[in-house]
């Protein structure tokens, strides 16, 4: 992973430098799932953010989905990310189909230091998908990391889980709370479709299909 991000010139990404730090350091987690990943087909991946994930995937996917509602995360992700092999939507990923809107306070309170906090906050105009409503015949990776809305993501892609059995890398925080969840809520879902915990590593959880070596 190192050589790859060296090979990135950084000062020409689009973003504030203490996003694009978050989003550095969190490709470690990224790296791991993809470690647990053997095929290399298609990958979901949410939040787009700055677009270092998706950049990050893409240069071994053969086609990477990503959402990022948010327009000026969006415009900054198609400008850091342009490859050809990523499919952008700007909308949220949730399990009903509706409009939300977009905030950057913090639900805990704390200050806000960065863009990549962006999360969903009530009723607006950006559309939220489900992941299945793409269909996929293949999905090999499903990566999520949208500041606490994981659960609706994952309620969203449940056809799709069952069809493709991917890898599923999860961001489990504290914001969940704020929804009147935990994470042992998301880890008994994910287990009872048989998906036991492979790794962790910080706030992320990456379970692997049972069975699959």
């Amino acid at each position: 992973m190192a050589f790859e991000m060296s090979r990135w010139n950084w000062r020409q990404f689009r973003g504030s430098d203490e996003a694009l730090k978050w989003a550095r350091r969190d490709l470690e987690h990224l790296d791991l799932a993809m470690r647990l990943t053997p095929g290399r087909t298609a990958a979901v991946q949410a939040g787009g953010n700055l677009g270092v994930f998706p950049k990050y995937l893409a240069r071994e996917f053969q086609t990477v989905y990503t959402f990022e509602p948010a327009p000026d995360l969006f415009a900054a992700m198609a400008v850091n990310a342009p490859e050809s092999n990523i499919v952008r939507f700007q909308a949220a990923l949730g399990c009903d189909r509706e409009v939300v809107g977009l905030s950057r306070i913090r639900r805990d309170g704390k200050p806000t230091n960065h863009e990549g906090l962006t999360h969903g906050s009530g009723p607006g105009v950006f559309p939220t998908l489900r992941v299945d409503d793409l269909g996929l015949p293949v999905c090999d990776l499903l990566y999520l990391d949208i500041e606490g809305y994981e659960w609706f993501a994952l309620r969203g892609a449940v056809q799709t889980i069952e069809r493709c059995r991917p890898v599923l890398g999860i961001e489990i925080n504290k914001h969940l709370a704020e929804d009147g969840l935990s994470a042992d809520d998301i880890r008994r879902w994910t287990v009872r479709p048989g998906y036991p915990l492979a790794e962790s590593r910080r706030s992320d959880a990456h379970s692997v299909p049972a069975g699959r070596s």
